[in-house]
């Protein structure tokens, strides 16, 4: 692949060239296509390494900085990007690139409210969305529809753009032609129809050639059920423009069923609402379409429409598009279609394989090196009324897969201790979805790298130092399926040496006899009472301050107590007792 570098004017100044010597060397490139944007993005970095044609003052990779523009062929098209951030070291240079200029990027398009119905290319030319970006329309196939439209906030022209094109219900992308000096030909907006899945199309082809199947010319392939969004009953209004005070609603419209392919009524108009009967018997709004006769998920939603004809239709297609959950699948690799290509897929995950269009979203694409190569499916949701009551089931089946495991924890004496003293019960239980998973369940617990197997496990305050991590791991058969952690914790209190006398330590006469006990005391509460956890070795300083060594070394053993007489004292003396843990003693 050939990257060609262009300065601001976009003359030819440069090239990268993985297969060609003397030229610079690109890696770590992605070149990301979106369906929704109608753009895309490029990403690729490049070595900091000298040319022969480099001078003294001029290095070749000095042309790669914000103010430049890079392009390539793709399938006998350029694509054009504009560098928009650079990142760089001593050894390398990272870019970032769009391919649009940066007035559509940038530059912020103000309220606008339409005192008429206008044409698609009508508001590109009021809101200068065109002439200032050298952006001109080239296909459309809206051009006969017209709109009364308003935008109350500022947005960006893409975003705006973005914007009208769904007004319309319309689907957009860009495309850039260089003449041969590079110079810009044309930099053009296509404007197609929104894919319906029965008339339109949209952005890119019917791609009946291509199946893609699991483990022939697909990898890895993830796939993402979310009914998180999913409603089956919408009220739709719009503001009057006669009286402010009132909504335009469809009750004035006559009812009216939609059936599916096996005769089923799918959608239904009643009043001000329109319902989809389906969607609310296979996702109730409350847990069972048992538990009460109420059983729709309402949405009221607001239009900018002017009639009511059209708030219908506008319902009715927000109603379509959100009665069924979305399904988005995700594959490692390559397939030879464009964005906004519908295709067919394979999905072995159901019972009798499925056979699924889809279009594609997104794709990432890499000229160095496959590992980025992505690609992103969506917009099954019409063909979800097509879908028989078998294969319904298997969707049921598949979205109860698609949940999480997760581990709920108990103890019956918590997770924090005191003073190295108590211990703990602690139990697992494995759920998914809302469900207790009991059958083939084993635990795996792990507590500083000590790894245990059962259904519990005891902790014992003595065996925490400070805080520790136990690991809990559950199993289904020999499979891993979640994990989670317990922080536990051992709070020991500071320990104080109080050392108890029988008769005192002041004596005359010589008349010396008592008797010193070493105590220890955790908080209000005396430890070690028996001796058996603590070593008890006494010490004596002389009169003079020196060490009695003699003493000492008759005295080198533990003992908690120890009997003090004339024999050990000789006008004055200083006892003193060193204390360390040993463990229990038998």
């Amino acid at each position: 692949m050939l990257l060609t570098i262009h300065d601001a004017q976009l003359r030819k100044v440069a090239f990268v060239d993985n297969e060609k010597q003397g030229t610079l060397d690109f890696f770590d490139d992605t070149w990301t296509r979106n369906l929704q944007t109608g753009s895309s993005t490029y990403e690729f970095s490049i070595s900091k390494k000298s040319l022969v044609s480099d001078t003294v003052f001029n290095r070749t990779y000095s042309y790669l900085n914000e103010r430049a523009f890079v392009s390539f062929e793709y399938k006998g098209e350029t694509f054009l990007f504009n560098v928009m951030t650079v990142e760089e070291d001593e050894k390398k240079i990272k870019c970032y690139c769009e391919n649009l200029n940066l007035e559509l990027i940038n530059e912020y398009s103000n309220p606008f409210k339409a005192d008429r119905a206008m044409s698609f290319v009508e508001y590109c030319n009021a809101m200068d969305l065109l002439n200032m970006t050298k952006l001109s329309v080239g296909i459309n196939e809206i051009s006969d529809y017209k709109r009364t439209l308003e935008w109350e906030g500022q947005d960006t022209k893409l975003a705006r753009l973005i914007s009208l094109a769904n007004k319309f219900d319309a689907e957009i992308e860009f495309k850039t032609y260089l003449n041969d000096d590079s110079s810009i030909k044309q930099f053009l907006v296509n404007v197609y129809h929104e894919n319906d899945g029965v008339n339109y199309h949209g952005v890119g082809r019917d791609r009946k050639d291509i199946t893609l199947v699991y483990g022939k010319n697909i990898k890895s392939i993830r796939r993402k059920i979310d009914k998180t969004n999913i409603f089956n009953m919408i009220v739709p209004t719009a503001q009057s423009e006669e009286n402010s005070d009132q909504k335009l609603t469809i009750g004035s419209l006559p009812n009216w069923e939609l059936k599916n392919d096996k005769g089923i009524v799918e959608f239904y108009k009643r009043g001000d609402a329109l319902y989809a009967p389906i969607s609310a018997q296979l996702y109730p709004s409350t847990f069972t379409s048992e538990t009460q006769s109420d059983q729709w998920t309402r949405r009221d939603m607001d239009f900018n429409v002017k009639s009511i004809q059209q708030l219908e239709t506008e319902g009715l297609k927000q109603l379509k598009a959100s009665a069924y959950p979305e399904l988005t699948y995700e594959f490692d690799g390559y397939i030879d279609a464009d964005i906004g290509d519908t295709v067919e897929l394979s999905d072995s995950g159901f019972a009798n394989t499925l056979l699924i269009e889809a279009r594609i979203f997104e794709q990432k694409l890499s000229f160095s090196t496959r590992k980025n190569w992505k690609t992103t499916l969506g917009n099954f949701r019409a063909l979800q009324s097509k879908l028989s009551n078998d294969i319904q089931s298997e969707l049921e089946r598949l979205v109860e897969n698609a949940k999480p495991y997760n581990i709920r924890i108990s103890t019956d004496n918590g997770t924090m201790f005191k003073n190295n003293e108590g211990e703990s019960l602690v139990k697992a239980t494995l759920w998914k979805g809302g469900k207790v998973v009991s059958r083939d369940v084993s635990w795996r617990w792990a507590l500083d790298g000590v790894v245990t197997v059962g259904m519990q496990y005891r902790v014992q305050a003595k065996d925490i130092t400070d805080t520790a991590v136990l690991t809990v791991s559950g199993y289904v058969g020999n499979t891993e399926v979640a994990t989670t952690e317990i922080t536990l914790a051992n709070m020991v209190e500071q320990i104080d040496l109080v050392i108890l006398t029988s008769n005192g330590y002041t004596f005359k006469n010589n008349n010396i006899a008592s008797t010193l006990t070493a105590t220890l005391w955790r908080g209000n509460k005396e430890i070690d009472k028996d001796g058996t956890e603590f070593s008890y070795v006494w010490k004596k300083v002389n009169s003079d301050e020196t060490p009695d060594e003699h003493w000492n070394a008759d005295h080198s053993y533990s003992q908690k107590s120890i009997r003090i007489t004339e024999a050990d004292v000789f006008r004055r003396a200083t006892f003193s007792c060193e204390v360390q843990y040993v463990g229990k003693r038998v």
